[in-house]
């Protein structure tokens, strides 16, 4: 049994992920989000060919690229080359962020490769098939390496004669090229580990004692969680007990609504220890966030502090401060945002529950104090869901654009997806939309005592999904909202309980109305139930006559919820009344009579009502 149980709650959590996915496909579907990406599609599908990558710059007919050191990722120079408009068609254009790889290539290859003496270090300008290019050579390796060409585009970007700007480039190339090779002697070598490894040390250090933090407030959040789980328990036990008192267990009935008021005077009393205990996990989760994704960004730029002091690694260095520096970004930004609205939501709930919206009240019919706390905390869960969508949808299509996905691709594939799987998500989407009605027209809220028809209870939980209900018996009944077709809310902004009072026939009529009338008004008048009810029983008077007696019937007003209790204690106070003044309780009546004349003497019994 306890695998079956783990099993549903798996099943559970990841129907939370799928419904997600939906409805952020239904969002990539109505939300226009223009990109440029290079990832090839099926023909039909791909919505843009024009793909300008990270670090290039288009500036019309010309596209520039920066070159970077191999050494610690500095800036070299720029390069240009004609604009290539579809990288994805074979073209004679070599892109401009190929030329500039390439002459990171083979700078790589002068100062980490070939061992190149710096005293006949040769860098120099010269022509090669009429293209002017800087190359690098020494005694050892005396054939010329090309490490760059300067082109008329290069000229054009630059602003100077492509002779002068050669020279330039020989310049700075030259310097770069000695200052790789001093970095690469054991000395260089040696500080650069050793500053690599007071970083690592550092970053070890600061991980342990924030990992120690995080367990502390791990712990301190299990005793959170245990306190709560207690309180639970505590409600449970006790309506189960309210449940199972003088009944079999099996013969529980969901509708009874002494059990069912009960339950939900029991949820009101715990229900401020919950919040409270709610609102300390909840900071204290969002501080083992934050704790968490200090770890996460201090290892980040630690690395990229250690590939930048080890000579040969400060590729990996750029590469760490690209795309997934922007991605990692996104996702922490995603989260603080989701958090933030969280916060937000929470604030402008507890502003409206502090009667600080008075004014607003006189546009928006709210309803009394505790309805509108109900609506309010109903409405904020299902604002706060909404937001996570919203965000999450928005930071998906960011992070496409990033890794260079076209989104529009990804909306005309997901449309196909979309059409295929909406056949079977209508019952989804009812229950989304009668979910929405539900909180539009306020037909019920958390803490409500509603009857569906085929189930009773106190509302848990309500989302725009399902509604779930604790029973009288204490089982949770999880109804979707599509299934709800007709609801009696037994406690929404005021209640009534009604009492039939059956008096024997030859009881003085005004005698038994005037002391139902008294006692009433007595309970009415007793301080410890008079906040419970809205106004003085009435006596309606006698609705029937039958051969049982007189029927008196009495209508209690009282606070929402309250019925059951005000009623419990009127009818205990109705019974001493009717026996300190000696008022019989109606019995059934019958009249045998008897046929002498008939054969046998005593025919059938005949009863008949007095009136």
């Amino acid at each position: 049994m306890p695998l079956i149980t783990k099993l549903k709650k798996y099943r559970r959590k990841y129907q939370r992920f799928f419904w997600l996915g939906c409805v952020v496909l239904a969002l990539l579907l109505i939300i226009p989000h223009p990109s440029q990406a290079q990832f090839v599609m099926p023909q039909g599908f791909s919505t843009q060919g024009d793909y300008q990558p990270p670090g290039v710059s288009r500036y019309g007919p010309i596209e520039v690229a920066p070159v970077r050191s191999p050494v610690d990722n500095s800036f070299l120079f720029d390069v240009a080359s004609p604009t290539v408009y579809n990288r994805q068609e074979n073209t004679s254009e070599v892109p401009v962020e190929q030329r500039a790889q390439d002459i990171e290539s083979k700078l790589e290859l002068a100062i980490f490769t070939r061992d190149m003496n710096p005293d006949d270090l040769r860098v120099e300008t010269s022509r090669l098939n009429n293209v002017v290019v800087v190359t690098v050579s020494n005694d050892d390796y005396p054939l010329p390496l090309v490490l760059a060409s300067v082109t008329e585009n290069d000229a054009d970007f630059n602003g100077q004669p492509i002779d002068v700007l050669a020279e330039q480039w020989r310049d700075k190339l030259d310097k770069e090229i000695r200052r790789g090779q001093a970095s690469t002697t054991q000395e260089a070598l040696q500080q650069s580990f050793t500053k690599a490894f007071q970083i690592f040390a550092v970053l070890v250090v600061a991980t342990v004692i924030i990992g120690g933090i995080k367990y502390l407030i791990s712990r301190y959040h299990q005793r959170l969680l245990k306190q709560k789980q207690a309180i639970a328990a505590e409600k449970q036990a006790e309506s189960e007990s309210l449940a199972n008192h003088d009944q079999d267990p099996i013969e529980v009935s969901y509708t009874t609504p002494e059990v069912l008021g009960e339950q939900q005077r029991l949820f009101w009393q715990r229900l401020p220890q919950i919040l409270s205990i709610d609102r300390k996990i909840g900071f204290w989760k969002f501080v083992q966030w934050l704790l968490f994704w200090v770890i996460i960004l201090g290892w980040y730029f630690g690395l990229f502090a250690i590939f930048r002091e080890i000579p040969g690694l400060a590729t990996l260095s750029g590469a760490i401060l690209g795309r997934p520096l922007q991605l990692l970004l996104l996702w922490f930004f995603i989260g603080l945002v989701i958090r933030i609205s969280h916060r937000l939501i929470e604030l402008l709930k507890n502003n409206w529950q502090n009667n600080n919206t008075a004014g607003l009240n006189k546009f928006i019919n709210l309803g009394d104090n505790q309805r509108r706390d109900l609506r309010i905390s109903t409405i904020a869960g299902a604002i706060k869901g909404m937001v996570t969508v919203v965000i999450t949808a928005s930071g998906l299509l960011t992070a496409l654009t990033i890794v260079g996905i076209p989104t529009g691709s990804v909306v005309a594939i997901g449309g196909l997806l979309a059409l295929a799987i909406s056949f079977g998500a209508q019952s989804l989407v009812k229950d989304l939309v009668d979910g929405f009605l539900v909180l539009a027209e306020d037909q019920y809220a958390i803490g409500d005592v509603i009857d569906v028809g085929f189930a009773a209870g106190g509302v848990e939980n309500l989302n725009l999904r399902v509604t779930q209900l604790r029973s009288a018996g204490g089982e949770l009944v999880t109804i979707p909202n599509s299934a709800i077709t007709q609801v009696k809310n037994l406690t929404r902004s005021w209640s009534r309980a009604n009492l039939s009072v059956n008096v024997a026939y030859d009881t003085d009529p005004a005698k038994a109305i005037n002391v139902l009338r008294q006692v009433g008004e007595d309970l009415y008048n007793d301080p410890e139930w008079h906040d419970k009810m809205l106004a003085v029983p009435d006596v309606l008077g006698i609705d029937s006559l039958t051969h049982e007696g007189m029927s008196i019937t009495i209508w209690i007003q009282t606070a929402p919820a309250q019925q059951w209790s005000v009623g419990r204690e009127l009818r205990f106070r109705v019974r001493q009344a009717l026996t300190e003044n000696n008022i019989e309780i109606g019995v059934p009546r019958q009249i045998y009579t008897t046929n002498a004349s008939a054969n046998p003497p005593f025919s059938a019994l005949e009863s008949s009502a007095e009136s």
